[in-house]
């Protein structure tokens, strides 16, 4: 049973050499042994010239790509490369001394503290290097985008640079659950860093007894130096992320202005703008074209909607102020004879007319004076019946009388249309309508009210024109400011005429007289407009 089962070490062994065991014939052998007969020789396999050949081409292609790259940069005269290196960025200078061994151990080097220290001061505001610190370190700190304590990466790469200049006395760690054995709390608002603590500790017990208070005193003058130095850093850190903000809205602004949005910008604080796409003017990343192609959607859609804002308020508002005066000295003038409209529509609905509107939003730049409205004022008595004829087709569909329910059986809530026009509907004795108040309002009476016209939002046009053109709904669409009292008809019913058919003029020759036989003890007689308003109150 010694050779019962091979190992898979023996068996890729045996195969490398050119032999292999098979399955089937593994361990049978009754003596337990290994027979010639259960072993199959396998010649070894030659690589094909094609292969080498093949692999030797690919060999060569990598070479001749490598050529001309930066492998050759170490190998230049020294005081050429440290020029060179010394216009680098401290990040990068980071970068190149780990791409490479060469790199590294140039880099590093003591004497490439020059190179270092030129880089440094290259980096506009950014206080000195603290003596605790050298170059590199300080760079590490100061711009590379990952925490020393953990392997968190930071929003900022400054965030662990300020955390670790300022460790000692005055740094918030807010959330920071990785960095939690690593840095120890004191009180509400201090942390330290715990090597640093233990290290203090332990230098504290090695001082005699006698220099203890020299020592701390020594130690609270490096922590003055830290903060300053800290504040100085803060100082720095915060003036480079305000000048990248700066330079990305520059750069945003000036996107915007080749786009066509100079007006714009010059008409309109910048401050609402940054206001409405704070997210994308928060950040400090430079403006890229892709991430300028993603939002130049949104910023054009705001600035579309500031163009039409400074129209109205620029351009389209003294127009309209000319309009005003134009239109309040035609409305004092006579009526012109054959004149079928006994009401004008207010200056708001003149100016929502297509003749006028057409005149107002004429292109920027366009000087408009009253020659200018005179072709549209010829049109008045045309614009102002189609706009009559509007109105009274919504009014006239209020009017639905109620059926008699004592006589024909017909339900109160089951309406017929009468088959007048809207203009002789309004002239029913019915069509009595009644407000949101509870008054009540004749037809006749219906244009002359100011709630149609009223408007309690502010906008541009209304700084001109206050009110809104006419309409039967509130300002929001969402119900109708008046409603027909179905009440009204009843009366006209209990006089002996027909709802749908008497008019106003006729119940006043009908002059018939009413009694409230709700009211028994009043025994007065009324005209069947008193009866109406005697409903309305008794509802």
């Amino acid at each position: 049973m010694t050779n019962k089962l091979q190992t898979r070490g023996a068996q890729k062994a045996t195969t490398s050499t050119g032999t292999y065991t098979t399955a089937s014939n593994a361990g049978t052998s009754p003596q337990g042994g290994d027979d010639d007969d259960d072993k199959v020789q396998v010649p070894a396999k030659k690589r094909s010239n094609h292969t080498q050949a093949k692999r030797r081409q690919l060999t060569q292609s990598r070479q001749k790509s490598r050529r001309g790259r930066l492998e050759m940069l170490p190998e230049l005269n020294l005081d050429v490369l440290f020029q060179i290196l010394s216009f680098l960025h401290p990040l990068d200078l980071l970068n190149l001394a780990r791409t490479t061994k060469a790199f590294r151990q140039l880099l590093m080097r003591k004497s490439s503290a020059f190179v270092w220290k030129a880089s440094l001061r290259r980096v506009e505001g950014l206080p000195v290097c603290p003596p605790d610190l050298n170059e590199p370190q300080y760079a590490y700190l100061a711009f590379y985008p990952h925490c020393h304590v953990s392997a968190m990466e930071l929003p900022h790469p400054t965030q662990e640079f300020l955390k670790v200049m300022a460790s000692m006395s005055r740094y918030f760690l807010k959330g920071s659950d990785s960095c939690a054995d690593t840095f120890a709390g004191h009180g509400s608002t201090h942390f330290v860093d715990v090597e640093q603590l233990k290290a203090f500790e332990k230098e504290y017990k090695e001082v005699p007894q006698d220099r203890h208070d020299e020592f701390l005193a020594d130690r609270r003058i490096q922590v003055c130096a830290i903060n300053k130095h800290a504040s100085e850093c803060e100082a720095w850190h915060d003036d480079m992320l305000q000048g990248r903000s700066n330079a990305r809205a520059e750069s945003i602004f000036t996107r915007l202005k080749t786009l066509g949005y100079t007006s714009e910008l010059d008409c309109f604080v910048t401050y609402r703008i940054k206001v409405t796409h704070r997210s994308i003017f928060d950040s400090t990343k430079v403006l890229t074209d892709r991430e300028w192609a993603r939002v130049r959607g949104r910023f054009v859609s705001t600035m579309n909607d500031y163009r039409i804002s400074r129209l109205e308020e620029a351009v389209y508002n003294p127009r309209r102020k000319i309009l005003v005066e134009l239109y309040d000295a035609y409305v004092r003038q006579p009526a012109p004879p054959g004149a079928t409209v006994d009401l004008l529509p207010d200056v708001v609905d003149l100016a929502h007319f297509a003749a006028f509107d057409a005149i107002i939003k004429l292109p920027e730049g366009t000087e408009v004076n009253a020659e200018t409205f005179k072709p549209a004022f010829e049109q008045i008595p045309t614009l102002v019946q189609e706009w009559r004829a509007d109105v009274d087709a919504q009014l006239a569909a209020l009017v639905v009388i109620p059926g008699d329910s004592s006589t024909s059986g017909v339900a109160e809530d089951d309406f017929s249309d009468g088959p007048l026009e809207p203009a002789e509907r309004l002239k029913l004795a019915s069509a009595v309508f009644e407000n949101r108040l509870g008054n009540l309002i004749v037809s006749t009476d219906l244009l002359d009210q100011p709630i149609f016209n009223r408007c309690y939002s502010n906008s541009i046009t209304s700084q001109v024109i206050p009110g809104r053109p006419w309409s039967l709904m509130d300002e929001r669409g969402e119900y109708p400011l008046v409603e027909l009292f179905t009440g009204a008809a009843h009366v006209v019913r209990a006089c002996g005429m027909d709802p749908q058919t008497a008019t106003v003029e006729d119940m006043d020759k009908r002059d018939i007289r009413l009694r409230c036989n709700y009211c028994p003890c009043t025994t007065a007689k009324m005209d069947w407009r008193t009866a109406v308003s005697l409903l309305v109150r008794s509802q």
